[in-house]
């Protein structure tokens, strides 16, 4: 189950990039689509703690960086932030599930 959500969410990260980011934002999303995507396939054939460890971590850190968009110190609740609470969800989804297969190997 979880190769396929990293499949889902690689493909959302090449998708969202049609709407006119910033070129940063392109770069970023684009190495996090293939991180996801080799994770899943690495998971597919021949899951291992360290995979999982680096897709927990990396899922957590992402999700923070996506709650910022969420929530500011400084601005309060952001401009996107509606838009941003599912992609937060699911990174956290993605991460506990990461994280559950962590502690049980």
């Amino acid at each position: 189950m979880l190769p396929a959500l990293l499949l889902l969410l690689s493909a959302a990260y090449i998708g969202i990039n049609f709407v006119g980011l910033p070129p940063l934002l392109v770069v970023e999303n684009i190495l996090l689509a293939a991180f996801y995507a080799v994770v899943a396939i690495g998971l597919w054939k021949k899951p291992s703690r360290t995979l999982y460890a680096l897709l927990a971590t990396v899922a957590a850190f992402n999700a923070g960086r996506v709650s910022r968009t969420i929530w500011s110190p400084t601005e309060g609740l952001g401009r996107l932030a509606v838009e941003h609470i599912p992609l937060f969800l699911y990174l956290l989804v993605i991460s506990a599930l990461a994280f559950r297969e962590l502690i049980r190997k």
